[in-house]
């Protein structure tokens, strides 16, 4: 009986927990399985961020390809830089590219001064960029911070001014002229240089998985799938967007002058 009672006590010790042998097994198995499941994840997310920016950035073209429609702005893509048509109390063209755009929309809300920013739809946000908390489906103030694309320009426009708009009247080959990108803008500038392109397109490159939205002046969208020494060789990365050189580089001066 006791002999019994004994093989039945150590029966329930086995059945009321794990083992510390048992315990390290499980719980190095969970970590495999996260280890495999998180790229995974972070992966699916990420692709949804592409998804969204590239709409995004489809659509922002569209709204330029009818800005350039209109009779006051025929044949001329807004940029940051811009002349100055639009300098109230309440804004300046200048400051961005973005204020031309977004009065293409119903769904927008002009300052009342200098003092207050112009309200946009999230489009002009990409999801992956996280410099300023933007909530989907609301209006967000535009600044250089929660607007997620740069302006690039070949100052055909004005040729004393290198940020001018871009006149697309007369060209076969607007579908090499990039016009817009992922980027950090700048106020009152656009890429008008290798410079101006390591400063404020390079740094968004790691926003969804290196891969850079461009907007061309055709309003065709291309996506750049951007390999690890292109994001250290930028000028390698700069040409390949821009095929054609057409974007000024700055000219150093001679001697003697």
């Amino acid at each position: 009986m006791v002999c019994g009672r004994l093989g039945s006590m150590r029966a329930m010790r086995k059945q009321g927990g794990f083992t510390l042998i048992e315990l390290i097994v499980v719980i190095a198995i969970l970590a495999v399985l996260m280890g495999i499941s998180s790229p995974l994840l972070f992966s699916y997310m990420n692709s949804g961020d592409v998804v969204k920016c590239r709409a995004n950035i489809d659509q922002l073209a569209k709204l330029g390809i009818k800005y350039g429609q209109d009779m006051a702005t025929r044949n001329l893509l807004p940029t940051s830089g811009m002349a100055d048509d639009e300098d109230t109390p309440a804004m300046k063209e200048s400051d961005g590219w973005w204020l031309s755009l977004a009065q293409e929309l119903d769904s927008t809300v002009l300052p009342i001064d200098r003092q207050h920013k112009m309200k946009v739809a999230t489009i002009f946000h990409c999801p992956g960029d996280h410099r300023a908390t933007v909530n989907d489906g609301t209006l967000m103030e535009a600044t250089e911070r929660s607007v997620s694309y740069v302006s690039w320009t070949d100052g055909s426009e004005d040729e004393h001014n290198p940020n001018s708009q871009i006149r697309t009247v007369g060209k076969k080959h607007l579908d090499m002229i990039p016009w817009l990108s992922d980027g950090n803008p700048e106020k009152g500038k656009s890429v008008t240089s290798l410079h101006d392109f390591k400063r404020m397109v390079v740094p968004a490159i790691g926003r969804h998985r290196n891969t850079i939205m461009v907007a061309y002046a055709s309003g065709v969208v291309q996506q750049f799938e951007v390999e690890d020494d292109e994001e250290v060789n930028a000028s390698k990365l700069f040409l390949k967007i821009n095929p054609e050189k057409r974007i000024p580089t700055k000219k150093r001066k001679k001697r003697g002058k």
